[in-house]
């Protein structure tokens, strides 16, 4: 890879442009961030998977520089063992068996500006503006972050872990019902969602959150009760 070819943020994406205006971090650390990939988490056509991987698996080859990969923590839950998941499985496997140097960061469900309905709250959203009725998981618990809460803390801790091979999961403290996300976003909107109730089967899984309680003041992020309806309204009260 060239020095003048050389594109510090992969990707086109909501999260690359996220990550913009921290280019310059990158190119002063000589550190790749890849958010290049598949957007839609339902995405079933196996072709797309195999064109994402391959993708990544050729940039691997012509790059010398330290990667921090952007996967999901999605991984850790069996209900959502979709093929997208494994995908990000088996990106992950590759990058520690053939990347020198690395940084995988697992991020959860994000909250910010953009316009793709297959993220939980556009898709709820959606469904509360256009009066169309819906399917709701009402045992199902997600685990939201602001999009702008999730660049500090990648930059935060890829400053911390740039020397070293590192696996990052990072989340928020609390889990939401799938209901609580719902219910805020009817009060936001001021109108109600048509909903049939559904349960899906419950899995119990662990996370080891690497957002230490020194992090999150450092970075003076409050993830207290008001925090979802903060991020909601921001984003969602037009």
């Amino acid at each position: 890879m060239s020095k003048k070819n050389i594109n510090f943020i992969q990707g086109s994406g909501f999260l690359a442009k996220a990550f913009k205006k921290k280019l310059p971090f990158f190119k002063k650390n000589k550190i790749i961030l890849y958010v290049a990939g598949i957007s839609n988490s339902l995405e079933n056509k196996n072709k797309e998977f195999k064109r994402e991987f391959k993708r990544i698996e050729e940039f691997i080859k012509s790059n010398n520089k330290k990667i921090v990969y952007i996967s999901t923590c999605s991984i850790f839950d069996k209900s959502r063992n979709h093929a997208y998941v494994k995908n990000k499985i088996k990106i992950e496997k590759l990058i520690k068996l053939k990347v020198k140097k690395y940084i995988i960061i697992r991020l959860p469900e994000l909250v910010g500006s953009n316009k793709n309905p297959n993220t939980l709250v556009n898709f709820f959203y959606n469904k509360i503006i256009k009066k169309k009725k819906f399917n709701l998981w009402i045992n199902a618990k997600r685990n939201l972050l602001d999009i702008e809460d999730v660049v500090k803390m990648t930059i935060y801790y890829v400053n911390i872990y740039k020397n070293k091979n590192k696996v990052i999961n990072l989340l928020n403290t609390k889990f939401y019902y799938a209901s609580e996300v719902l219910e805020n976003l009817e009060k936001i909107t001021r109108k109600k969602a048509v909903f049939n109730k559904k349960k899906i089967k419950s899995y119990k899984f662990k996370i080891k959150n690497e957002l230490k309680s020194k992090a999150i003041r450092d970075l003076g992020l409050r993830f207290n009760k008001s925090y979802l309806n903060h991020i909601l309204k921001k984003y969602y009260n037009k």
